[in-house]
């Protein structure tokens, strides 16, 4: 079983969310109205932390405001989902640059997306963000 990271457990717990593992239909999800994130129990046999950061992503940017343009096509859910992967991905980049005291020209990409699973069509996503790091 993998662990969630301590920092982002730490993030959960000072945006005052929920974070509950659960048998569910999809990946994981962000419930405003209750403040919580649920994840899917099939994510703790591997690295769940993307899936978390990107429901953060999802409360950050406040989409729960958005559900009707969420919900009025694919471009727009995709548009949605997309924000909260680059959301994601700063978290994620934030943490394991201070989790390895790394520089900026130290970043890999490959081993970032292989450690955290993010998907490989998130390969210019990331590129971009470390680029763009302060």
């Amino acid at each position: 079983m993998s662990e969630v990271n301590s920092r982002l457990l730490e993030l959960v717990d000072d945006m005052r969310l929920e974070l509950i593992f659960c048998d569910m239909n999809r990946s994981g999800m962000y419930y405003a109205e209750e403040k919580t994130i649920f994840i899917n129990n099939k994510l703790l046999e591997k690295n769940s932390d993307f899936e978390i950061s990107h429901e953060l992503g999802h409360c950050i940017k406040k989409h729960d405001e958005l559900t009707a343009y969420y919900n009025i096509s694919d471009y727009s859910r995709n548009k949605l989902e997309y924000e909260a992967n680059q959301i994601a991905i700063q978290i994620l980049l934030t943490i394991w640059i201070n989790e390895y005291d790394l520089q900026k020209e130290q970043l890999n990409a490959v081993k970032f997306m292989e450690y955290y699973q993010i998907p490989s069509r998130l390969e210019f996503c990331v590129k971009e963000t470390m680029l763009n790091y302060q």
